[in-house]
């Protein structure tokens, strides 16, 4: 989107979820976003930091949300140790604040042998689809426009 007056936030729905698994094969048939029986899962991000949901994924796109599913922040993480968990208290010592924001989290795993500039791909290409609310830049996307961050409230 090139206009960020009125933008609404985007809300990480079934068509959304299949539009972003379309997406994430452009770069890797074997990444997906993690679902549920028939919604992307989301899982409380206390689950991840606490109780060590997801502990096992080193690679893939992290997506905070509210518990209604509209999506705060797309972010990506690639690390040789657990990754999920120790990227989410990263932003919460840097930004306080996003706890009481990201309160859910949905994940879209990558393989490990993604490299870093695929990965980063990805990240954008999510991103774009999702119009994050949190975001202040996204990676490039070959062939797309700059992503605009939304306004700031002063």
């Amino acid at each position: 989107m090139s206009d960020s007056a009125g933008r609404r936030p985007v809300e990480l729905t079934l068509d959304i979820a299949d539009h972003l698994d379309a997406l994430m094969h452009l770069e890797s048939a074997a990444s997906g976003i993690v679902r549920g029986i028939t919604r992307p899962l989301i899982v409380p991000i206390a689950e991840v930091t606490r109780n060590g949901r997801w502990s096992n994924v080193r690679t893939g796109v992290y997506l905070p949300c509210t518990a209604e599913r509209v999506v705060r922040y797309v972010g990506s993480v690639h690390r040789t140790g657990p990754a999920i968990a120790a990227r989410l208290r990263e932003h919460f010592g840097e930004h306080p604040e996003r706890e009481t924001t990201w309160t859910h989290l949905a994940l879209i795993t990558m393989p490990t042998s993604t490299t870093p500039a695929a990965l980063r791909r990805c990240e954008g290409r999510a991103g774009r689809a999702l119009d994050p609310l949190d975001n202040v830049r996204l990676p490039a996307v070959p062939g797309q426009p700059a992503w605009i961050p939304r306004p700031r409230a002063a």
